[in-house]
Order: structure tokens, then sequence, then C-alpha cells
């Protein structure tokens, strides 16, 4: 709400009891408009001047309502005023009516539900990606810390539709739930489900039972970070060469090499071809790594003669520039 707002009701008094007191003087005195309004004026703001003119009975009494009642909303209206500045909420009113016209802006962006130790990773990973991203959280500290980093937020209930609206959830590609709540995650998935069944969800579930009531809930993905956890641990410690090769494929911050998918529209350069006469890793340097079918089916180790498809995906591992080639490649012209 506007700050401003809660002068109205103070402002509104103040002038009511100017014209009041202004026409009081005019009819109780007989005074001109100029005197009466000088008389006003010089008692609300409590100057000490002397009376314009002596004052008979009616106008003492008027007097002293204006004192009583004028002196006081026009120190409360001030102090209200004040307050609003010093506080800064003007600055934070325009800052949030800013943020609210970027977000109403934003296209197929993710919207991160939940700001803990999971959301800060994920928020890391996709600002990396330059992905836009919008959070939404309930603690009202997460303001100034997302405020630095210049990320959109929502400071409210995660899983309340007004708030998943105002976050743009209809024009989103991604949700990710990733509160500590698994209930709360739940909710989640059910409130975006419901107001965008094309969105794609991923939701955090930290028991083993809340997977299968995820899955009903809508989410198309649901990940356990425990079970992660102890999984690449796991890896770790059997095969740490080739976690430690991922991790500088996926991680890097020097290496520009990166996974990516692409869908493979009809009509594109590529569609109906066979990856040897397509000639993708010749036209974009990039290595194929597998082609999912619609179906859901996966060819791990495509060969030359592996025919790609319309609304095939394709997974290659390049750099930034090469991956944009075969992006370009599945795409209509």
């Amino acid at each position: 709400m506007n700050p401003l707002r809660r002068l109205i009701i103070p402002v509104v008094i103040l002038v009511v009891l100017v014209i009041g007191a202004v026409a009081g003087y005019m009819l109780l005195e007989g005074w001109p408009p100029l005197d009466a309004v000088y008389m006003v004026v010089i008692t609300l703001s409590t100057v000490g001047f002397r009376e314009v003119h002596d004052l008979n009975t009616a106008g003492k009494l008027l007097t002293m309502m204006v004192i009583i009642c004028g002196v006081g909303t026009a120190v409360y209206t001030l102090g209200q005023a004040v307050e609003i500045i010093v506080e800064g909420e003007i600055v934070g009113f325009r800052r949030r009516k800013k943020m609210d016209k970027i977000i109403s802006e934003m296209r197929n962006h993710c919207i991160i539900c939940g700001y803990g130790r999971v959301g800060h990773q994920v928020a890391h990973e996709l600002l990396a990606e330059k992905k836009p991203v919008v959070v939404i959280d309930s603690k009202p500290e997460t303001a100034k810390e997302l405020e630095m980093q210049n990320i959109p937020y929502i400071i409210g209930d995660i899983t309340s539709d007004d708030n998943l609206e105002e976050a743009g959830i209809r024009a989103a590609k991604t949700l990710i739930a990733c509160a500590d709540s698994d209930t709360a995650n739940v909710f989640v998935t059910l409130s975006a489900r419901a107001l965008n069944p094309k969105l794609f969800i991923v939701a955090r579930a930290s028991l083993k039972e809340t997977n299968e009531k995820l899955v009903k809930a809508g989410a198309d993905r649901v990940m356990s970070p425990y079970f992660i956890a102890g999984r690449r641990m796991a890896m770790m410690a059997t095969r740490p060469v080739a976690v430690d090769y991922l991790d500088t494929i996926m991680h890097s911050e020097h290496l520009e090499l990166g996974i990516g998918e692409l869908k493979v529209e009809e009509g594109s350069e590529i569609a109906g071809k066979s990856l040897k006469d397509a000639q993708i890793r010749q036209k974009s340097g990039a290595y194929i790594l597998s082609v999912r079918k619609p179906n859901g089916n996966f060819i791990l180790q495509p060969a030359a003669d592996t025919v790609v498809e319309n609304d095939d995906i394709v997974v290659a591992i390049g750099t930034p520039k090469q991956l944009n080639t075969i992006e370009k490649l599945a795409k209509i012209k």
C-alpha cells in the first residue's frame, strides 16, 4: 500500500476543521475571510500571536475547539509524514512498484518458492546461466538480501495463490518448490499446477514418503537433497576422478562448457534427418550425448544413422556458442 494513504484521513479531517473554523469566524465574529484564515493559521501553528480582533463568547469557544481538535490533528499528521520520510517508506514503495512492473513483464521465468539453503543454491545456479528468476519467501529478512542482488522477490506465504499470481505464474516456465517443509511444497505444487497446467514443476522432498504425494500433486520431478547427497558421496568414494570430471564440466567458473537440451521443431533444418546427414557436429562443434524420444525413451549413445525426429529432445555438450548453434538448427527459421 502507498504509505501516503496513511495521511489521507488526518489531512481530510484537518482540511474540514480549517474550513469550518474559517467559516465560523466569518459567521460568528463577522470577520473578513483574510482575518479568519489568519486567525486559524496562528491558532494551529501555536505561535502565540494575539487575536486579530477581540473575541466574543462564541468566538472563544470556537478557538478552544480549534486548539483542542485542530492542533492535535495537525501534530498527528506532521508526525505521520515525518515517520514516512525517516523510515524511507516512500522509497520502499517506489522500489516495490518498480519490482512489480519488472515481474509483470517477465516471461518464461523460474519461480523459486522458499529461499533457504537449497533455494539459495538454486538461485545461484540459475542466475549463473542468466535465467530470469522470481523468489517467493516468507522471511522478511530475505528482502534485504535479495534487493542487494537485484533479484525480484515477493515476501509472503509461498502457498498463497495471490503471491503465485503476483510472481507471474501464468507466464512462468518453471517452478521450483524448495521450502524446508514438505507440506508447504505439496501445497505449492497443487496450487501451481492448478494455476498453470503447462508449468514444469520441480519439488523438494525431505521424506521418502513425500515423493509420491508430490507426484500426485502435479510435480514433474521430485528431488531429495539427502538422497542426492548420499549417492554423490558414495560416487566420490568409488569414482572420484569421474566426479571431478563432471564437476569440471558442470560447475567450473573458468571452463566455458555446459550441457544443453534442445527440442527439435517440425520443419527445422535437422528434423527428419540422421545425425550424419544433419551434420550437427560439423556445423556446431558440440557433441550429442543422447536423444530423448517423445515417449520418454532415451537413445543414450546415438549413432551416425540415428534419425532426429519432430519433438525429440537432443542433449548435447559444448560451449554456449556451440549450444546456441544447435538451438538454431533445431528451430524453424
